[in-house]
């Protein structure tokens, strides 16, 4: 009698795991494609930026967005919806752009945004992948004949509340054992003002962004150096809400496809007429193997239209930050992998 009554028990027991399971699988289902889902319904993507920033995301006077940060932008517009175009940004700061993104207001946080352990643990976000390596340096007049940190003592430092800069510049003058008269700012521009107005000597942040502003905000950029030497190393990168794993499967295989382009020497131009090709990897980028785009919800044609509108890595850093651009920044640990860099494509296939 006890071994009649088991069976059942077991089955029962069995298909009350196996629903469980299905319901799970569902949620998980829906969870990957909501996201997808609400940027298709409004027809843009919501991208978080910088307050202005030049070479990375900078608004021009004629309304439009522009910069390296603002290509990646573009180039998930193009996978997504076809045209990149189709993006809203919204400006702010650190703190206002995390926070945007912490509540879902945006999509997307393109911006000189360190990937950290609280960033991603504490905020519950997610990087996608590293798409500047990058480090913190300083700023200051040429006349101060500043060349070493040890020289700043006593000196006014200006930084901005609430990003890695603050936290860098305290431990490692602590360190150094280097006493300085912290100078610290909110929204970028008013930082810049501190030290146009001379409210401070020095200025800090991640050597990329010093760069824009040298070149941006200072009347004379000639009398103003920029210092060699790094406190810290910046790796920055999109990041995205965790929880809305298919949207962050999209966001990171977008960047890898402008990387993966480069790689093999496709730019936006060879790219635009889908020539053809016996190589595998250049047949995947173009679209030509069916189903690549299923796992990401998407269409065979989504990298091929992140190459054609927005172009390869490599093109997108040399118009907005490289040589080629007013801040003229080489690539050195950007570089790819294959000539002596940090950056390589994970395998599209």
């Amino acid at each position: 009698m006890g071994k009649q009554g088991t069976a059942p028990r077991r089955i029962g027991a069995f298909l009350a795991v196996c629903w469980a399971g299905l319901l799970l699988a569902l949620g998980a289902a829906t969870a990957q494609a909501g996201r997808l889902d609400d940027i298709r319904q409004r027809g843009a993507v919501r991208c978080a930026v910088s307050t202005g920033v030049a070479g990375f995301s900078l608004r021009g006077s004629d309304g439009r967005w522009r910069g390296f940060d603002v290509d990646y932008c573009r180039a998930l517009a193009a996978a997504v919806l076809g045209d990149a175009e189709k993006v809203s940004f919204i400006s702010g700061t650190t703190d206002e752009a995390l926070g945007l993104l912490t509540e879902g207001t945006v999509d997307v946080l393109s911006r000189s945004a360190t990937v950290t352990l609280s960033r991603l643990a504490g905020r519950g976000l997610e990087s996608v992948g590293i798409s500047l390596f990058d480090g913190q340096s300083f700023m200051t007049k040429r006349g101060l004949r500043i060349r070493t940190l040890h020289q700043m003592a006593g000196l006014g430092v200006c930084f901005q509340s609430g990003t890695t800069a603050e936290d860098n510049l305290a431990e490692h003058f602590a360190m150094q054992k280097i006493n300085f008269r912290p100078v610290p700012k909110g929204p970028l521009r008013e930082m810049i003002d501190a030290y146009l107005s001379g409210e401070c000597d020095i200025i800090t942040t991640d050597s990329s962004a010093l760069a824009a502003i040298r070149v941006m905000y200072m009347p004379r950029p000639e009398d103003h150096v920029i210092l060699r030497q790094h406190i810290s190393k910046e790796p920055l990168g999109p990041l995205v809400r965790k929880g809305d794993d298919g949207w962050r499967e999209i966001t990171r295989w977008a960047l890898n496809a402008m990387i993966e382009a480069e790689e093999l020497g496709l730019s936006s131009k060879s790219i635009i007429d889908r020539p053809s090709s016996d190589s595998p990897r250049v047949r995947r980028l173009l679209g030509l193997v069916p189903g690549i785009g299923r796992p990401l919800g998407l269409d065979d044609e989504w990298a091929w239209r992140v190459i054609a509108q927005v172009g390869n890595y490599g093109e997108v850093f040399e118009s907005n930050i490289g040589l080629s651009s007013p801040l003229r920044m080489e690539r050195g640990l950007n570089e790819l992998w294959t000539r002596g860099g940090l950056l390589f494509a994970l395998p599209l296939r």
